[in-house]
C-alpha cells in the first residue's frame, strides 16, 4: 500500500526511524516531520512544547467536534554524562535500553561535527569473580571513539544527545527491524490515517500531533499540551505493543501480522473501543484486544485526565523486542492500523458524544 508520494509504509518506516530524538531533542526530527505531513495535511502547525500539529478539516457545520490522534516523535537513547580520562565517555539514558544489548553496539554522539562510538566494557578475561554471573548495567559500559581525550572533551558536551548508529533491517516475510520503531511506527500511521482521511473527508475535525517527551515515562509532556490546546472530544493514541516471542507468556503479546492491538482497561473508553471493533468488522480485519488493566503506558494516559477529561483508546502496532536497537514491526500491520483509523474516523456522525461520565 502506497503513502504519499508513492512512498510505502515500509519505506517511510525506513527514513523515519533513522532520524535522531531523544526527548527533549526531538528539533531536526520534528523538522523532517513537519515537511511529511504537509504533503497530506491541509495546515501543519507547531506548538511551544515542540509537538508537530497536522489538521484534516472536517464537512461538517461548524463548530465541528475534533478528534485528537497522537503518536510520540521522541525515541529512546542516550546523553553525555561525563568524559573520563582517556576520552571514554559515560552516558546516562533517556526512555530505557535494554542494557543487556549495547555492547559492541555503534553509535553517533551528536556533537559538533558527529563522532562515531562504540559501546564498550571489559571482556570476560579481566572481570572480577561473579561479575559474568549479573546483568550488565549501563554503568558498566562506556563510549569509545578512539579520539584524543582532548579533542572528545572539545566536542562533546555535557548533555550532548547520543543514539544508535544501525540502519534498519529489511527481513524475511516483509518485516524490518530499526531502533525508534517506538514510536515512529505510530507516526507513519498517522501519515497514512491523513492521507486517506483527505480523499474521505469525516465530519469532524482531525489533528494528529507527533508528541514530544513521551518516554521521559513519568508524565506524557507533548499529549498533555496537546490535549489541553486543542480541547478534543475524543483521543486515540498510536503506540507499538509488545509482539510474540519465544519465552513471553501467552496473553502478554500479540502475534506480528495480526493487526491492530486494540487496548481494554481503565484509559480506555468503551463507546470508542466498540465503534473501532465495529469499524474492524466492516473491513473484514483482524484484530487483538489488548488488556491494560492499570495504564496502557501510552500519550492516551495524560489525553485522558486533560482538562475536563478526554474519552480515549489506543491502537497498538505489534513491536517485537521493544526498547532493543532491532525492534521489529510489520509494515502491513501499520497500513490495517491506518485503515482502521480512516474508517472509524469517517464514520463518525457529528453528533456522537462520548457519555457525560467517561466510564
Amino acid at each position: 500500500m502506497a503513502l504519499n508520494g508513492d512512498r510505502t509504509s515500509a519505506e517511510w518506516l525506513s527514513f523515519i526511524t533513522s532520524l535522531p530524538g531523544v526527548p527533549g531533542q526531538e528539533e531536526e526530527a520534528a523538522r523532517e516531520l513537519k515537511k511529511a505531513f504537509r504533503t497530506v495535511a491541509d495546515r501543519v502547525e507547531r506548538d511551544r512544547m515542540g509537538s508537530i500539529y497536522a489538521w484534516i478539516e472536517g464537512v461538517g457545520v461548524e463548530p465541528r467536534p475534533r478528534a485528537l490522534l497522537a503518536a510520540h516523535m521522541d525515541k529512546i537513547g542516550f546523553l553525555v554524562r561525563a568524559i573520563e580520562p582517556g576520552g571514554f565517555i559515560r552516558v546516562t539514558e533517556v526512555g530505557g535500553f535494554d542494557s543487556r544489548t549495547l555492547p559492541g553496539k555503534e553509535v553517533v554522539v551528536h556533537s559538533t561535527p558527529p563522532m562515531i562510538a562504540v559501546f564498550g566494557t571489559r571482556p570476560p578475561h579481566l572481570q572480577k569473580p561473579g561479575d559474568a554471573d549479573r546483568p550488565i548495567q549501563l554503568e558498566d559500559l562506556y563510549l569509545d571513539c578512539a579520539r584524543p581525550e582532548r579533542e572528545v572533551r572539545r566536542k562533546a558536551q555535557i548533555g550532548t544527545m547520543v543514539t544508535l548508529r544501525q540502519r534498519p533491517i529489511a527481513l524475511l516475510g516483509d518485516r524490518m527491524a530499526a531502533p525508534g520503531m517506538d514510536d515512529r511506527a505510530g507516526v507513519v500511521v498517522m501519515l497514512r490515517t491523513l492521507e486517506l482521511l483527505r480523499a474521505k473527508r469525516p465530519s469532524w475535525d482531525v489533528v494528529a500531533v507527533a508528541t514530544v517527551e513521551e518516554e521521559f515515562g513519568v508524565v506524557c509532556l507533548g499529549a498533555r499540551t496537546a490535549a489541553e490546546n486543542l480541547s478534543p472530544h475524543l483521543g486515540i493514541a498510536i503506540d507499538v505493543s509488545h509482539g510474540d516471542m519465544p519465552g513471553a507468556r501467552e496473553g502478554d503479546t500479540v502475534p506480528l501480522g495480526s493487526g491492530p492491538a486494540l487496548a481494554i482497561g481503565g484509559n480506555i473508553h468503551p463507546r470508542i473501543l466498540d465503534g473501532l471493533k465495529r469499524s474492524a468488522k466492516a473491513l473484514a480485519m483482524p484484530y487483538r484486544i489488548e488488556p491494560c488493566p492499570t495504564g496502557s503506558g501510552t500519550d492516551a494516559m495524560d489525553i485522558q485526565i486533560a482538562s475536563e477529561g478526554v474519552p480515549t483508546a489506543v491502537i497498538g502496532i505489534p513491536c517485537r523486542y521493544m526498547h532493543t536497537g532491532v525492534e521489529t514491526v510489520e509494515p502491513r500491520d501499520v497500513d490495517r492500523c491506518a485503515h482502521l483509523l480512516a474508517h472509524f474516523l469517517s464514520e463518525l456522525a457529528p453528533e456522537w458524544r462520548a457519555l457525560e461520565v467517561l466510564k
